[in-house]
């Protein structure tokens, strides 16, 4: 093979590999970004159900405590933590990527908050009797809603850590691929750079 035959081999050797390492650092730089919106946004959501399932528990313990000591601060306590409920929920719905089963829950939910603000529409009337048997009909229908967000929230969580597990491991194939292959790469190249020299100095002798 002839000494310019050799310098192409070898040129095309390494645009070769700058090229195969630039779309494996490009694959990481995807999969690390990937890594990154599974911690956020998805790990958000899982928040945002935990928040979800504490003011459906401390809305029903202020109904609990104004049926039971007629104190008003739990009436306090019921309409802030709704207040931010709503906003959570909004905020939930309003992003596209929410799933399905959290939108049902909480048209679930919706419906034992309409009954929440009938037991203190009838408490404000002065019926402290109906208020606490309207009460006791939504405990049932409260209970599943909690139980079935607990069980969402389980549900997630196992398929969040599959996806980050499988995308470090992606990560992680990656890496050694892109070791390897700049390492053969760079070695090939060093072969051929002393086979050119090599020439390079046979031919210089020939002359």
């Amino acid at each position: 093979m002839s000494q310019r035959k050799w310098i192409l081999l070898w040129i095309s050797l390494s645009i070769l590999s700058i090229s195969i390492i630039f779309i494996f650092i490009f694959q990481l730089k995807e999969t690390n970004e990937r890594l990154e919106t599974i911690q956020g946004e998805q790990l958000d959501s899982y928040e945002s159900i935990e928040d979800v399932m504490y003011y459906n528990v401390e809305r029903a313990n202020a109904i609990r405590g104004l049926l039971a000591y007629e104190d008003r601060h739990f009436l306090e306590m019921y309409y802030s933590m709704s207040r931010q409920a709503k906003d959570l929920k909004q905020s939930i719905i309003d992003d596209p990527d929410t799933p399905s089963s959290v939108l049902d829950l909480l048209e679930r939910d919706a419906i034992w908050e309409k009954e929440a603000d009938r037991v203190l529409v009838i408490y404000e009337e002065g019926d402290l009797v109906k208020a606490t048997a309207v009460a006791e009909t939504m405990t049932e229908l409260r209970q599943t809603i909690l139980e079935d967000l607990r069980s969402l929230k389980q549900m997630q969580y196992k398929d969040i850590h599959k996806e980050l597990i499988a995308a470090e491991n992606h990560v992680s194939f990656l890496t050694q691929v892109l070791f390897t292959i700049t390492f053969l790469l760079l070695a090939i190249i060093v072969i051929l750079t002393f086979l050119l020299l090599r020439i390079k100095t046979h031919h210089d002798r020939i002359e």
